[in-house]
């Protein structure tokens, strides 16, 4: 009993202490206090910019997007040999090749269309006062047209064209007008209660979201239909099913070597036309774009596919290549 009357106080004392100690700290003040909202506050801000790069390839340079996501799948491909069958991961590869080529076909061509239209001559020159002075006359002029485009609405078509023809109307048929009129005003009230109950209740939402699933349904559903399409008719069902990787990892490696090759020789082509002979112009050059990835996607992406699956495999059988493996 009296141990415990003797433990008591310092037991109190201590407890002081800590409370003592933790008023001290919190009532100092340290850098972390104010790095700790600085940092948070810029990564807050890199992860706006993060989004909004990320938007701009993704959305609005969509082809470059997909073109880097698959090139780098297909990397992942060629790391790795393996005697084993093909694994889903392999097969959703596979099945994607003919859309890498289009996507880098199509990269190819817009690259080419950057430059005929100087976008990256005009990049260079935001650090011009004059570029943002043109920055504010387009938007004074995107103004403008905003308001060119509600007087068209609003003045032209309500107005003019419907205002007016409504108001003759209404000299010569007065009833018919004024049940007209009533209509109109009932049905248009209707249509406004009918859009705000939506909206409060959240059916507005809830239908943009089926439809918004329904379109994603359609989408996921016909990506599937061509990969299994290709997989069945441009590599070959039983070739699919009855080799290993490493029949798969040939062909394509194959296909990047050509694609390699098509490259060197299309920038050789380029630089001899248009800087060495001075035959092409940048219309010329623009042709020779659309048609180098049409190139690229019909005959390596779609073609050399097939070929080189179809000559490996006629050449080879699974038994003769599990045993050399």
């Amino acid at each position: 009993m009296e141990m415990d009357e003797e433990i008591e106080p310092q037991k109190q004392k201590k407890e002081k202490k800590i409370r003592k100690q933790k008023k001290t700290r919190e009532t100092e003040f340290g850098w972390s206090d104010v790095w700790n909202p600085i940092k948070k506050v810029l990564l807050v801000f890199l992860k706006v910019i993060w989004k909004i790069i990320k938007f701009i390839l993704k959305y609005l340079l969509f082809p470059f997007w997909y073109t880097g996501v698959l090139f780098v799948k297909g990397f992942k491909f060629l790391r790795h040999r393996s005697k084993g069958m093909l694994t889903d991961e392999d097969r959703d590869f596979l099945s994607q090749i003919p859309a890498l080529f289009l996507m880098f076909g199509l990269s190819v061509f817009l690259f080419y269309l950057l430059f005929y239209f100087d976008v990256i001559g005009q990049v260079e020159e935001i650090t011009d006062p004059s570029f943002w002075q043109g920055v504010w006359s387009v938007i004074v002029d995107i103004a403008y047209g905003i308001y060119w485009l509600l007087q068209i609405i609003f003045v032209t078509f309500l107005v003019d064209m419907i205002g007016r023809p409504l108001s003759d109307y209404f000299k010569d048929h007065q009833w018919q007008g004024t049940l007209v009129l009533i209509a109109v005003i009932i049905v248009g009230t209707g249509l406004i209660i009918l859009t705000y109950n939506m909206i409060k209740k959240g059916k507005l939402i809830i239908w943009f979201r089926k439809v918004k699933a329904k379109i994603k349904d359609t989408i996921k559903k016909t990506s599937q239909s061509i990969k299994a399409f290709v997989l069945k008719y441009i590599y070959g069902q039983k070739y699919i099913d009855t080799r290993s990787k490493n029949f798969f990892w040939t062909n394509f490696l194959l296909l990047t070597l050509v694609t390699i090759g098509l490259g060197i020789f299309a920038i050789f082509i380029i630089i001899q036309q248009s800087i060495v002979l001075e035959n092409w112009d940048e219309n010329a050059i623009l042709r020779y774009a659309a048609i180098l990835g049409t190139i690229i996607f019909a005959g390596i992406g779609v073609f050399s596919t097939w070929f080189f699956t179809l000559v490996n495999g006629v050449s080879s059988s699974p038994s003769t290549e599990q045993a050399e493996q």
